[in-house]
């Protein structure tokens, strides 16, 4: 039984190598010429670029599919006590993540401190109709929801609290919820299978020597001759037996279809047979984002992962990873490179600032927290349809689709705008095989 596999982003590549894996049969088209998609590493005088993810946690599934590709020994993990910071109030606060952090944080005041505590009393409210804004308020404090969740949200979803859903933006807390009747109980109930999951897998953050492109490279060697880069399909139809591609004039049979595109591409190969799902993948919201790699001389002190900005007046950026902080071999010697994002649902208009407009909004805003003020631009990326935005909408949107493919047998949608945005949710989704 024979699967074509539409795209080679990264969620593409571990499908068609999953199914190759088990025997069956597979064609993988990208119409670009690199594999990854949005998983892209570049080489610049000396600097190595991350235009897209910069690291990916290795749970088991992850760490397993490095090891058989032959990867674990050009692995670099960032040290899982790296610090983070978050930008508020003029300074940088160290990221609490445990107890005694949470005691002597200055982020938080002795109330919102207090707060936390109630957390495990919290009456049990209705996470399918809240925001990840009013769930976290309602659970654990305005303080919390402000100048944690929101930095957080901003940075890593370029989005806004108040407009994402919890019940699918934050899947497990809401469960918690639901079965345990506090997020603080939920967590410590699945600790001890968590911790089992993980048994044999490293801790930290996970990248390569040569960046994150080495995964989906060696993906795409993997699969050999079965990958078809530089191919377009221009159009797909079900028919009495299959599926039908159309690829340059060439018609291409496959038993069954994968479509691991972008939403907008998909929605454009599914709309002659299935406009309900087409229409459904043309309204998921993304979040636009700019990101700014830039250099100084490297700081005499520079320990940690990075920042995130609680969104105020006087900032314009979303965040930075300090990544010659993070993985050696990311600048060269004496010199630092800042990987700084602007835009997202709050900030929109970011993309269309110059990049000397960027540099200078990076400067101003990194400087105001002590890091360095004389920043050099390596690069500059622009992505007007970054990060999907998991909305109120998004759970009727996810059942057109589902709905698409119960009507179109051997049909699957696959990619970050469903079943979670970061690279291992990616990777857990596309090795989910069908039976």
């Amino acid at each position: 039984m024979t699967t074509a596999v539409v795209g080679g982003g990264l969620s593409g590549l571990v499908r068609a190598r999953a199914l190759a894996a088990r025997g069956e049969p597979v064609l993988l088209f990208e119409e670009s010429r690199h594999p990854g998609g949005v998983v892209r590493t570049e080489k610049s005088d000396g600097y190595l670029l991350e235009l897209g993810p910069n690291t990916v946690r290795p749970t088991p599934e992850l760490w397993r599919l490095v090891e058989e590709l032959g990867l674990a020994s050009e692995a670099l993990l960032a040290s899982p006590r790296t610090p983070r910071f978050v930008d508020y109030g003029g300074r940088l606060h160290r990221l609490p993540v445990s107890p005694a952090g949470l005691v002597a944080t200055r982020l938080l005041t002795a109330r919102g401190k207090a707060r936390l505590l109630a957390e495990p009393f919290v009456a049990r409210g209705t996470p399918t109709r809240e925001s990840v804004a009013a769930f976290f308020e309602r659970r654990l404090g305005r303080e919390v929801a402000e100048r944690l969740v929101e930095p957080f949200v901003s940075g890593i979803w370029g989005g806004r609290a108040d407009r994402l859903s919890v019940a699918h933006a934050f899947p497990s807390l809401a469960r918690w919820e639901e079965t345990w009747g506090s997020i603080a109980r939920g967590a410590f109930a699945g600790l001890r299978e968590r911790r089992k999951a993980a048994a044999g897998s490293p801790r930290g953050l996970l990248s390569f020597r040569d960046g994150l492109s080495a995964l989906p490279r060696r993906l795409a060697e993997d699969l050999g001759p079965a990958a078809h880069f530089g191919r377009r399909v221009d159009s797909l139809a079900p028919t009495a037996d299959g599926w039908r591609l159309s690829l340059s004039g060439q018609a291409v049979r496959a038993d069954r279809i994968c479509l691991a595109v972008p939403a907008p591409e998909a929605a454009r190969l599914v709309e002659p047979f299935a406009p309900a799902a087409a229409a459904a993948l043309r309204a998921i919201p993304h979040a636009p984002l700019a990101v700014l790699h830039a250099a100084s001389a490297a700081p005499t002190r520079l320990e940690g992962f990075g920042h995130l900005v609680v969104p105020q007046k006087e900032r314009r950026i979303l965040g930075a990873i300090w990544s010659s902080a993070v993985f050696p071999g990311r600048a060269p010697q004496g010199r630092a490179l800042f990987t700084v994002y602007f835009g997202g649902a709050r900030d929109p208009g970011a993309l269309e600032l110059s990049d000397d407009a960027l540099v200078d909004a990076a400067s101003r805003d990194l400087s105001a927290v002590g890091l360095p003020r004389s920043l050099e631009p390596v690069r500059v990326t622009r992505y007007a349809r970054a990060i999907p935005q998991y909305d109120f909408e998004h759970g009727e949107r996810m059942e057109e689709l589902a709905e698409a493919e119960r009507r179109n047998p051997g049909l699957t949608f696959l990619g970050s705008y469903r079943g979670g945005i970061s690279v291992d949710d990616v990777v857990r989704s596309a090795l989910a095989l069908p039976s």
